[in-house]
Parts: C-alpha cells; sequence; structure tokens
C-alpha cells in the first residue's frame, strides 16, 4: 500500500506536537539582546522575571525567541547555574505550545528569563508553575483580549 503525500501529511498534522527547542528558537545575538534590554518591557512572577519585546517577523520561522539566565552574583556555582537554567528551558519546552496560538502571524516575540531567587535549589514543579504563570501574563500582555489561562 503507497501512502500520497496528503495522506502522509494528514498523518503527521494528527499525531501530537513535538516539544523541541531548536536553534531559532533561541535568542542569541548580542544586538537582539542588548535591544531588548534596552527597550523592552518587564514583569515578574516570583522567582522569575520575564523581558519581553515584539518585532515583525519577516522570515523568521518561529513566533517566539527566548533566551535564559541566571545571575553569577546570585548563584555563585556554575553546577547550580547550569541546573536552573536547564530546569526553565525545560519548562518553557514543555508549555511553549500554550502561548503560541495568542501571537499574530506578522509578530514575533523576543523574551528573555530571568531566574531572581537566590534559593539554590528549586524544584521543577515550582519552575514549571513560574514559567506557566508568566506565559499568562504574556498572553494578555501581547493581545489583550485573550483570556489568560
Amino acid at each position: 500500500m503507497f501512502l500520497t503525500n496528503a495522506v502522509l501529511s494528514n498523518r503527521i498534522n494528527s499525531t501530537a506536537i513535538r516539544n523541541t527547542f531548536k536553534a531559532y528558537e533561541r535568542l542569541k545575538r548580542e544586538q537582539h539582546i542588548d535591544t531588548l534590554f534596552r527597550t523592552g518591557k518587564a514583569f515578574s512572577v516570583f522567582p522569575l522575571k520575564f523581558i519581553y519585546q515584539a518585532v515583525p517577523r519577516g522570515a523568521e520561522p518561529s513566533p517566539v525567541r527566548v533566551g535564559f539566565s541566571v545571575p553569577k552574583k546570585k548563584h555563585r556555582l556554575s553546577v547550580t547555574r547550569h541546573r536552573i537554567r536547564r530546569l526553565m528551558a525545560e519548562a518553557w519546552r514543555l508549555q511553549k505550545q500554550e502561548l503560541y496560538p495568542a501571537i499574530p502571524e506578522d509578530t514575533q516575540i523576543q523574551l528573555f528569563i530571568l531566574y531572581t531567587d537566590t534559593t539554590a535549589n528549586p524544584t521543577q514543579e515550582q519552575v514549571m508553575k513560574a514559567v506557566l504563570k508568566g506565559m499568562g501574563k504574556l498572553k494578555t500582555a501581547i493581545n489583550p483580549q485573550v483570556e489568560p489561562s
């Protein structure tokens, strides 16, 4: 039995969306990060701080580009900083699909998430809750007619 392209694409679209975090979804350029910190808007959801800015999308494949940071001043050990950053990235990766439908087609959101707490051992559940709550606030900030989840 041979499958046509239409049947094959329907099978692919009907399966679960893959929760990946590709390189084109990351905010990496120093120029973009610098502009974001100078002109972006910010809000906090303890223990995270969200800094965001809406820009024209152009030919970019991702509706959101995101970066993560844990300050060295508050967490001296690199092991701790990297663990917290991985927790934030994992929470984002698993929950980003909640935010994507609220973003207009011609807009891209540049987002930076900072960990502001001084405690060294946050749990995955704490970070997941904070990211989800922050996404709800971000939805309403970007698109005020959308109800927060």
